[in-house]
């Protein structure tokens, strides 16, 4: 049988590079070891010859040695090390790590190529357990920067996620023994013909498969279109992701050490953590739909992953209603507020049939690729990626829920038969009467997802110093600051997560020019002190928006941390808080949810007094570091926007001095605090209180 192209270029390449190295003198003792595409005899007409000259002890070589490869068409990557040396850079480098884990030996002392490769692999299996996160962490970072296989338009066959690279991390977890190894390697010689195609049809070094060698690729490979080569490439690297998000769960299951194995630790009511994965509790109230996005909000918010069997049960649960609880609403949001886990907690939910229950015009976009040459993912992802984006600037926004949800949504009306703005205008609308937004608030996602694409057009059109395209943009806005705010941050994030050059400098100047020139045409926001009813010193009753209110007075407003240290120790939730001063003291609401009983458990007033009266619970951690944004409005309120995370509340009360009024929310995973000072605050001085109480720069 003739060998296919494939094969036959990787033979010729291979034939090449050996015979190159058969022309190395090596000194005497020493080995010559290989690794890479050499090592595993994958070696394309354009690969790098990784080399690395073994000996017994660290001597200086003669550079010359590698002229037969630097007069050759191959580039040379080579280095000099003695086997302790490269068992030190196991540890050091996870990048190097794997490629020292298919050290092969070439020629010379072959024995002291059997013992750099030993002590490779002894120190990989010593010290891989302890810092498994670390090394995660690596893999975690390529797939940012690389994208995935899966979802991407020109897919990174190397680097990308379900690539190359992620055959090679199988592998090394396998022989870290945290793993066992899968069975892909039809996966694996598809993914190697085509890179090894790529490369001989680009004449040169090349991991980005672009549609336009995709087709000539697809012929020598026997299908009948580039579509049908991106569909079983497509299924090959879900083969391969599949593989590696299974290995990297066994992985870190064995390899985590925490300090109380075992115990559960609760996230949300009937979800815990229970060793590193978001868990459901011993008896959860499976009949509650809730309960996935609980989990889910959990999943994003502490960064952890499901547990197989935490999926499993969900798949159980009753739909949703078609008006979401309250509880559920906001939890949706917070799913959507990690930059960092987002995108990843709704994959898992969609590979599992779990996110469109939540989100049911998801199904019109799965896997869809975009009509316009400039999108470098499919529809599903690229609203993913846009909603990470949104996530990272969501203190700069007053109403970082608004924003994600215009994120997820202003592209899903793709791919139909009318302007996909007016179809994700519709789609969104729906999304904020099952969410619950109040009718101002659904038509400014609405406005915006339809939008969205505005000041991209005006700044393609217009000098954005116009009066012209003022006009136009307020009219776009509705003249609503919010909406403003909305499209300003939206526009950006979407240009940068669309593709390379998308984001232009003129584009940005554009949108930060209409942005302030559209908020200082508007009447400046102001603000007026809560309505609060707090008939006893303490007390607790059901909310109207499926939550708790717990009502207080006091007689300073830092006395309240005593009631927040009660929250902390009861593992309830501190949504929200409106305080002011009276004549006789200060009164104070404060919205709970309790993440280890149900309401009606919670509902218990004597227990709640009797923990405040006990003053056992006095205090409340610091909370730790995070992205922080203040801005000042009229007469004297200032705004504090930053990551909700806990007792930042707290922390806030404590680094101010007597407010007039506060309110405190927490709308996409964002802490909203406002406080109302008199005439003689010092405001820089309050700025710097509170920004060093909340651990910001």
């Amino acid at each position: 049988m003739t060998p296919s192209k494939p094969t036959q270029l990787r033979r010729q390449a291979l034939e090449r590079a050996t015979e190159i190295v058969a022309h190395l003198n090596l000194p005497a003792g020493t080995s010559l070891a290989a690794t890479g595409s050499f090592a595993r005899e994958e070696m394309t007409p354009h690969s790098d010859l990784d080399l690395i000259l073994l000996c017994p002890e660290a001597v200086v070589v003669d550079e010359s040695l590698w002229y037969p490869v630097w007069d050759s068409p191959l580039r040379l990557d080579a280095s000099i090390r003695t086997p302790e040396e490269c068992a030190a850079m196991v540890t050091q480098d996870d990048r190097a790590a794997l490629a020292l884990l298919e050290l092969t030996h070439i020629s010379g002392d072959e024995l002291l190529t059997d013992q750099a490769r030993s002590g490779v692999l002894n120190a990989f299996r010593r010290t891989l357990p302890g810092r498994f996160d670390e090394f995660a962490s690596t893999a975690v970072a390529r797939w940012h920067r690389s994208g995935s296989l899966v979802t991407m338009t020109r897919p990174d066959l190397k680097h990308g996620r379900g690539g190359l690279r992620d055959l090679e991390l199988l592998n090394a977890l396998a022989l870290g023994n945290l793993t066992d190894a899968p069975d892909l390697k039809e996966q694996r010689r598809l993914l190697a013909d085509i890179r090894v195609l790529l490369h001989h049809a680009a004449r040169r070094s090349r991991d980005i498969l672009d549609p336009e060698f995709a087709a000539d690729i697809a012929l020598e490979l026997g299908f009948a279109d580039r579509h049908a080569l991106f569909s079983a490439l497509v299924s090959a690297a879900t083969e391969v992701d599949n593989a590696v998000t299974r290995a990297l769960d066994n992985a870190r299951s064995l390899s985590r050490r925490r300090i109380r194995r075992g115990t559960s630790i609760p996230l949300a009511l009937d979800v815990v953590d229970r060793d590193g994965y978001v868990s459901l509790s011993r008896t959860p109230n499976l009949a509650d739909p809730a309960l996935l996005t609980r989990a889910a909000a959990a999943a994003a918010r502490y960064g952890l992953p499901f547990h197989p069997t935490t999926l499993s049960a969900m798949r159980g649960l009753p739909e949703f209603p078609d008006r979401l609880p309250a509880a559920a609403a906001r939890d949706v949001f917070a799913l959507l507020a990690s930059a960092e886990h987002s995108p990843r907690v709704i994959n898992e939910l969609d590979r599992e049939g779990l996110w469109s229950r939540i989100i049911p015009e998801w199904d019109s976009v799965r896997g869809r690729m975009p009509a316009e040459p400039s999108h470098i993912h499919t529809i599903d992802q690229h609203s993913l990626v846009t909603v990470a984006g949104c996530a990272a600037k969501r203190t700069e926004v007053a109403r970082p829920d608004l924003l994600l949800l215009t994120a997820l949504y202003h592209d899903l009306g793709k791919g139909q038969d009318r302007p996909h703005e007016e179809v994700g205008a519709e789609m969104v609308a729906g999304a904020a009467r099952r969410l619950g937004l109040n009718l101002l608030d659904t038509e400014r996602v609405v406005t915006s997802v339809r939008e969205h694409t505005t000041l991209a057009k005006l700044a393609a059109r217009h000098d954005p110093y116009s009066d012209e395209a003022l006009t136009q943009f307020l009219s776009a806005c509705k003249y609503d600051s919010l909406t403003v705010e909305l499209l300003s941050t939206l526009s950006l994030v979407d240009a940068a997560s669309t593709g390379p050059g998308v984001l232009t400098r003129s584009l940005a100047h554009a949108v930060h020019v209409l942005g302030e020139r559209a908020r200082a045409a508007l009447s400046p926001t102001t603000f007026a002190a809560p309505s609060i009813s707090a008939p006893e010193p303490l007390g607790i009753r059901r909310g109207e928006a499926g939550h708790l209110t717990v009502y207080w007075q006091g007689a300073h407003h830092k006395d309240v941390h005593r009631l927040i240290a009660v929250f902390i120790a009861k593992a309830w939730e501190l949504n929200s808080l409106r305080m002011k001063r009276t004549d006789s003291g200060v009164i104070a609401e404060c919205d709970v949810m309790p993440t280890t009983q149900t309401l009606e458990q919670a509902l218990d007033a004597p227990a709640l007094v009797q923990s405040y009266k006990s003053k056992v619970h006095t205090g409340f951690p610091q909370p730790q570091p995070g992205a922080c944004v203040v801005r000042w409005h009229l007469p004297r309120v200032l705004e504090v926007r930053t990551d909700d995370r806990r007792a930042v509340i707290g922390a806030v009360l404590n680094a101010v001095e007597n407010p007039e009024w506060v309110t405190a929310s927490s709308p996409g995973g964002t802490s909203v605090i406002r406080l109302s000072f008199a005439d003689d605050v010092d405001r820089t001085q309050v700025e710097r209180n509170v920004t060093s109480a909340l651990g910001s720069r």
